[in-house]
């Protein structure tokens, strides 16, 4: 099963390769990889092709495959773990990758993801906005109330206190 997944992969990265690079290189050894718009269940698929075709040329494809298992398994903990994303959320998932011919490690660093939101989500989040401004709007009325009721009954002790002195 696994060669059969990598053999695919290998297809679609030289497929990638020809039609849409997502790898831009900004260094020696060091590549920018990103999956594009992308459903978060697929980002994994995505950054292993992406990585094959920008490292296919200067990496061991085995150290590759290594190094790029073990970024997805922390992206996995970060998407579903820590933003509680589901499976159909549309991310972009951009990081830099920088290849250590000494130690024979991609290392991977400045990750960034980004969560787009449908229209319906964007009206939604809104409107709760909205209903949470009207809420501390009250709020803030109240207080104010509040202080200027404060506010009378220390001019009325202070008057008092100028009436005993």
């Amino acid at each position: 099963m696994a060669n059969e997944e990598e053999s695919r992969d290998l297809e679609r990265a030289e497929e990638y390769e020809q039609t849409v690079s997502r790898a831009t290189v900004i260094g020696k050894n060091k590549v920018e990889l990103s999956t594009g718009l992308i459903i978060a269940a697929r980002y994994a698929d995505k950054l292993r092709r992406v990585a094959l075709v920008a490292f296919s040329k200067m990496v061991p494809r085995d150290i590759i495959l290594r190094d790029i298992a073990e970024l997805n398994k922390q992206l996995y903990d970060i998407l579903v773990n820590q933003m509680k994303l589901d499976k159909l959320d549309v991310v972009r998932i951009v990081v830099d990758a920088e290849y250590d011919e000494r130690n024979q490690k991609i290392n991977f660093s400045n990750m960034r993801i980004i969560r787009y939101y449908t229209e319906e989500e964007c009206n939604k989040k809104y409107e709760d906005v909205v209903k949470q401004l009207e809420e501390n709007k009250k709020k803030y009325e109240e207080v104010s109330k509040q202080i200027e009721e404060y506010k009378q009954k220390i001019k009325q002790v202070e008057d008092l206190l100028r009436a005993l002195s």
